[in-house]
């Protein structure tokens, strides 16, 4: 999958002008990648569009408007998009109290260890950090 350049980057102006129908299509092409396991967890399998979503609205939260800071987002968030013939996603935990959530994130250390994808031929796949 092609990455995220920095021509495809939206100056902070623009992005705010248009987020809002940025926003619904990345919401809804989020909505088709998403799976939910439990009652925690979920994970988001990226593509490019959701990838310059996080880009843009990392770079509006964060008032970034620095070429550098931009490239270095654009680094950060294109690791999420892999080669073609491969899969990426995110695992998102969704604890709202802070309390329950450290205790819990404490007595998960060590849940990467546990995280696979089964193949149709039951063979297990184990993400690769």
């Amino acid at each position: 999958m092609k990455r995220v350049e920095r021509s495809d980057i939206l100056d902070y102006v623009t992005y705010s002008e248009r987020r809002e129908a940025i926003r619904d299509s990345a919401l809804r092409a989020k909505s088709v990648r998403r799976i939910l396991v439990g009652e925690y967890f979920t994970f988001l399998f990226e593509n490019r569009e959701t990838v310059r979503y996080q880009i843009q609205e990392m770079m509006r939260i964060e008032r970034i408007v620095k070429e550098d800071e931009i490239q270095h987002e654009l680094d950060t968030y294109n690791e999420l998009i892999h080669p073609k013939g491969t899969v990426g996603c995110t695992l998102m935990v969704g604890i709202d109290d802070e309390a329950e959530r450290a205790g819990k994130l404490r007595a998960w250390l060590g849940l990467n260890e546990h995280i696979y994808a089964k193949t149709p031929k039951g063979e297990l796949r184990r993400p690769t950090w």
